[in-house]
């Protein structure tokens, strides 16, 4: 099994083999979220009236108030989607230089596009339910902020407001770029191959963090005792070293 960790990579001289191939076996990925925000900033004249129960000045005080109660089960359906497909997303995902970006096998682009389309779902599903509590958490807003509440902060139904995107942008130099201007291209060219040794470091340095992390767990399992009993060895910590070496494969 080959790792990105097959070869050692140092700042002077880049592990060309391991670059190649994962410039070659990988897809890039970017994950984004819509989010309805729940906080809102006062308006000069609350603040004005905050800051003077403080004898306070308003333009040196900052404050603002919660339009929604988070906690509330519905939300935190909601909320829970979005952790999930952030989850999901690093757990089959290696990191790449570029913000936002990161790296997934190419022959796990469908399967990643499947379970990220079925998150999608849910979460539209969940914000509907959310909705249907809508009004609920406005009364519960009302009462809560007095004064401070805004029928105006609120807008008239929360479905769309809350969505999960994805899509596979090209890392590589167009090729109409090497008609244009050659020189530009090549220019690209090294850019983008510094970029893949970058992250070929960046996952040596995730493959040893995850490794440590998971042996230490598997080293706590198989010693000591809890309670006078000895530990439980669950298959999902052999599970879990598969799939990290899996992850890691290239």
């Amino acid at each position: 099994m080959n790792t990105v960790l097959d070869e050692p990579v140092t700042q002077t001289q880049p592990n060309t083999s391991a670059t190649n191939r994962l410039r070659a076996t990988m897809a890039a990925m970017r994950l984004s979220f819509m989010w309805f925000g729940t906080r809102k900033t006062l308006s000069p004249e609350q603040k004005a009236r905050a800051a003077e129960s403080f004898g306070a000045e308003g333009e040196y005080l900052s404050a603002g108030k919660k339009l929604l109660n988070v906690g509330h089960p519905k939300f935190r359906a909601v909320t829970g989607i979005k952790t999930r497909a952030t989850s999901y997303f690093k757990g089959v995902s290696l990191p790449f230089p570029e913000p936002g970006l990161r790296l997934i096998r190419q022959a796990d682009v469908a399967a990643v596009n499947t379970q990220m389309t079925t998150l999608k779902a849910e979460l539209e599903e969940a914000v509907e339910e959310l909705d249907r509590h809508y009004d609920e958490l406005k009364s519960a807003a009302r009462e809560r902020l007095g004064n401070l509440y805004n029928e105006s902060d609120y807008p008239v139904t929360l479905v769309g407001l809350f969505d999960v995107a994805w899509e596979f942008p090209s890392v590589e130099p167009p090729a109409y770029l090497q008609q244009l201007s050659p020189a530009l291209y090549r220019q690209e060219c090294e850019r983008m191959q510094a970029r893949f040794n970058e992250a070929v470091q960046m996952a040596e340095a995730a493959f040893t963090e995850e490794l440590t992390r998971l042996v230490s767990h598997l080293s706590e399992r198989l010693t000591g005792q809890k309670d006078g009993k000895p530990k439980v060895f669950r298959d999902t910590a052999i599970t879990n070293l598969v799939e990290f070496f899996q992850r890691f494969q290239i």
